[in-house]
């Protein structure tokens, strides 16, 4: 049997001697308390106390579609800032600094990460580690840069068949491109 009802964080939910805390619980001295603003589910023949958050924080898992801005480019990586989760419109709470290692950066062979990413350009990847530091992954045609600047006038690079066009400086760049270049509202 289960029992529902709405609880605060910091709101005593049960003792350690009736139910062992759950998710959305911790205990202090043999009480057990709510860290979310939730539903309290209690639930008795399993003892266990837990609280499913209402309105819960945006945490990074392995396999979440993200948004992010590359901020630097090294011999070997992509250094990245995640910016959101796609499908969510919370921030993202925890670390948001990610890395793309050169083998993560297409399915084919990459020689330098600085011809297919470059800092300030708006990417789609994976996540594909969390732990110990958060990876990314931008292999796959719906992967890739989503919006790019100029390196000289700075203004919106377009589409121009497999390659990247400023039509103010009439300049030509080559990126490793999502298959929704430009079109990508977030």
């Amino acid at each position: 049997m289960k029992r529902r009802k709405c609880v605060l964080p910091g709101d005593e939910v049960a003792v350690v001697e009736e139910f062992i805390p759950g998710e959305g619980t911790y205990e202090i001295d043999g009480k057990i308390f709510s860290a979310y603003c939730g539903d309290l589910e209690l639930d008795y023949e399993e003892k266990i106390a837990k609280v499913s958050a209402r309105n819960p924080p945006v945490t990074l898992k392995v396999g979440d579609v993200v948004y992010a801005e590359v901020t630097d480019v090294r011999n070997s990586m992509a250094i990245c800032e995640v910016i959101a989760v796609e499908g969510k419109e919370r921030d993202i709470s925890g670390d948001t600094s990610a890395t793309i290692h050169i083998s993560k950066v297409s399915s084919g062979y990459t020689q330098d990460v600085g011809k297919e990413l470059r800092p300030s350009d708006i990417i789609r990847a994976k996540v594909i580690q969390v732990k110990p530091s958060l990876q990314l992954s931008t292999v796959g045609h719906h992967f890739g840069v989503i919006l790019a600047l100029c390196k000289k006038c700075r203004a919106p690079l377009k589409k121009r068949n497999r390659t990247l066009y400023c039509e103010r400086c009439e300049r030509t760049d080559v990126r490793k491109l999502a298959d929704d270049y430009g079109e990508v509202k977030f």
